[in-house]
C-alpha cells in the first residue's frame, strides 16, 4: 500500500520547550538528558552495551515468551523472546499505560519508533541484535486517563466512550472490563466504516473472557500491528520475582534520591525550564491484588518486595535496571520528567540508555488532503477551530442566485416600506398586517438564500460540515491527532498493514512532525 510523508516544524505545530531544545541539540540539556543521537551508529557509540542487569537473560526471556504465548503473538515475537533468553540480544524499550482501544495514537507511534530503531541499530555493521520492547504499564491506577476513547460521529463531532466498571483505586491490571467492553462494542459499531478489515480489527479488541483487563487488548493490538518485526510486550507483574528485589534497597535510599531530585530541579529552573515533577512525590506504591494502589511513605513498613510498585520517579530506572535496554523511546512529556530523574541513573547504579524522542505523526486520509489544499490550509491552521475557520470562508464570492436573492430582500423591504406609508394614511389598522406580511416574505426569501448559500459551500467543500470534519480528524479539540484519537478506525480502514506504514514513517532521528497520507 502506497503512502506519502511530509513534515511540519514543531515550532509551527506546538510542543514543549524542553522537547524543542532537545531536538535542537541544546548543549545545556545534554548534562541531564545525554546526547541526542543523529543516527544509529552514534546511538551505539553512547549506548550501555553489555551492561549488567538485575534479571538474568534466561529468566527474562522466559517471562517474555510466556507473555507472548498467552496473547497469541507471532512466531517472530516468540523467537525474539528466545533470543533474549539465550543472551543474544539488547533491546530498545518504550512504554505507556494501556488504554481503551489502545489509547491515543501516540502509543502506537511509540511502538513503531521502537520497531524502526531496533531495525536500524541491528543493521549497523558489528552491532548486536536489537529487539523492540513495549512496557505495558498496567501497574498504573489512573482509570480516568485510561478509560476513554474518542470517535468522530456522523455530525463530525468528537464522541467519547468509556467502559462502565467499578474502580476504587486498584491498578489497571486488576480492573476487569470483559463484560463492560462487550456492551460497549455495539455502541461504536455505526461509527466505523464497512470494510474487508472490519471484522479482524474488532476481533483484536473483543474480550476473550470476563476477567480481561485493559492490558490484554493493548497487548493483542501491539502483537498484531508489529507481528513481522517481533515486537515484545511485557507487564510489570509478569516480570520474574528477581526483578523486584532491588526495590527495597532503592526505597532505603530515599534521602539521597530526594536530595538529588531537588538539586536537579533547581538546575533545570536555572536553565529556564519549569520542573514537571515534585521531588516529594511518592517513590513507591503498595500493590496487592484487588486493593487500591496505595502510596507508601518513605519509612512505612511493607511485607513483600513483589508488592512494591515504583512511582513515576523510579519507574523508568526500574525498567532499565531489569531490561538490557540501550535505547529508550520517549514522548515530549517523558523528556520533561527524565530531565529531572535522569541524574538518578548514576546515583542508583543503573545503566542509562540513550533517550530517543518518539516519532510524532498525523495520519491523513487522501480526502482530507484534498480539502486542505482547496482551502489553502495546513494542520496548524486547524487549531483555530471549525467555527472561526468557517467564518473566514464566508467571504468567498457568492453565486448569481445569491446576489439576486440578496437584492430581492432589499427590494422587498423597500416596497413594503412604501406600501406601509400609503396604508398608514388610508387605514392605520392595516399597518400591522402589512408588517406581518413583510416579515413572512423576508423570512421565506432569507431561508431560501441560506439554502442556496449552503448548497454552494457544500459543493465547493467549504461548508461548516467539511471544516468540522477536518478539525475533528486532524486537529481534534485543537490538539494533535495523536493525543486524542485512537487507532481502531484506521485499523478498520487499512487493516494490519497499517503497522508497516507507520513504521516506514517512524524515523527515530526525525526532528519534525510527520504527516502520513495513507
Amino acid at each position: 500500500m502506497n503512502s506519502k510523508l511530509r513534515h511540519i516544524s514543531f515550532r509551527a505545530l506546538g510542543t514543549s520547550e524542553i522537547h524543542l531544545r532537545f531536538l535542537e541539540n541544546d548543549p545545556e540539556l545534554q548534562e541531564v538528558l545525554g546526547v541526542r543521537a543523529r543516527d544509529a551508529a552514534e546511538l551505539l557509540r553512547h549506548a550501555p552495551l553489555g551492561a549488567r542487569r538485575l534479571v538474568g537473560p534466561a529468566e527474562l526471556g522466559k517471562a517474555f515468551e510466556a507473555y507472548a504465548e498467552r496473547h497469541g503473538a507471532s512466531a517472530a515475537a516468540i523467537e525474539n523472546a528466545r533470543a533474549i533468553q539465550r543472551g543474544e540480544a539488547q533491546v530498545v524499550v518504550t512504554g505507556q499505560q494501556p488504554g481503551l482501544f489502545g489509547g491515543p495514537l501516540y502509543s502506537v507511534h511509540k511502538a513503531a519508533t521502537a520497531v524502526r530503531l531496533a531495525r536500524e541499530l541491528s543493521a549497523v555493521p558489528g552491532a548486536p541484535r536489537v529487539i523492540p520492547v513495549f512496557w505495558n504499564h498496567s501497574d498504573d491506577h489512573d482509570l480516568d486517563e485510561t478509560n476513554r476513547a474518542f470517535f468522530v460521529n456522523p455530525n463530525q463531532d468528537l464522541q467519547r466512550f468509556r467502559v462502565d466498571v467499578p474502580h476504587a483505586g486498584e491498578a489497571l491490571r486488576d480492573v476487569k472490563i470483559g463484560r463492560a467492553l462487550e456492551r460497549l462494542l455495539p455502541a461504536i459499531d455505526d461509527l466505523l466504516p464497512r470494510t474487508e478489515f472490519r471484522e479482524d480489527a474488532l476481533s483484536i479488541f473483543t474480550p476473550r473472557h470476563p476477567d480481561e483487563a485493559f492490558g490484554d487488548g493493548m497487548a493483542r493490538l501491539l502483537f498484531a500491528l508489529f507481528a513481522d518485526d517481533g515486537l515484545l510486550v511485557i507487564e510489570p507483574r509478569d516480570l520474574p520475582r528477581s526483578a523486584f528485589d532491588v526495590l527495597p534497597r532503592w526505597r532505603s535510599q530515599h534521602n539521597a534520591i530526594r536530595g538529588r531530585m531537588r538539586n536537579l530541579s533547581d538546575h533545570l529552573s536555572d536553565l529556564g525550564f519549569e520542573p514537571t515533577l515534585d521531588p516529594g512525590t511518592p517513590l513507591m506504591f503498595h500493590l496487592a491484588e484487588g486493593q487500591p494502589r496505595a502510596p507508601l511513605a518513605d519509612d512505612e513498613p511493607f511485607e513483600d518486595a513483589a508488592q512494591l510498585s515504583p512511582g513515576v520517579l523510579l519507574r523508568p530506572l526500574w525498567q532499565d535496571a531489569v531490561l538490557p535496554s540501550i535505547g529508550f523511546v520517549v514522548g515530549p512529556g517523558e523528556l520533561a520528567y527524565l530531565a529531572v530523574v535522569g541524574g538518578l541513573y548514576k546515583l542508583l547504579g543503573v545503566p542509562r540508555p540513550v533517550f530517543v524522542p518518539r516519532v510524532s505523526l498525523t495520519l491523513m486520509e487522501p480526502s482530507m488532503h484534498k480539502h486542505l489544499d482547496r482551502f489553502g490550509w495546513d494542520i496548524p491552521d486547524l487549531a483555530e477551530g471549525p467555527e472561526v475557520l468557517a467564518r473566514k470562508l464566508g467571504s468567498e464570492e457568492p453565486t448569481a442566485a445569491e446576489v439576486a436573492l440578496d437584492a430581492l430582500l432589499r427590494d422587498v423591504d423597500t416596497r413594503f416600506g412604501e406600501a406601509e406609508a400609503d396604508v398608514r394614511e388610508s387605514d392605520a389598522a392595516m399597518v400591522g398586517p402589512v408588517d406581518r406580511a413583510r416579515a413572512k416574505v423576508q423570512d421565506e426569501i432569507d431561508r431560501l438564500l441560506n439554502k442556496v448559500r449552503n448548497s454552494r459551500q457544500n459543493r465547493q467543500g467549504t461548508g461548516l460540515r467539511q471544516v468540522r470534519r477536518l478539525c475533528a480528524n486532524l486537529r481534534p479539540r485543537g490538539r494533535t491527532q495523536e493525543r486524542v484519537l485512537n487507532v481502531l478506525p484506521f485499523l478498520v480502514t487499512h487493516g494490519r498493514a497499517l503497522g508497516a506504514q507507520i513504521v516506514a514513517a517512524a524515523d527515530p532521528f526525525a526532528v519534525q512532525h510527520g504527516v502520513l497520507e495513507l
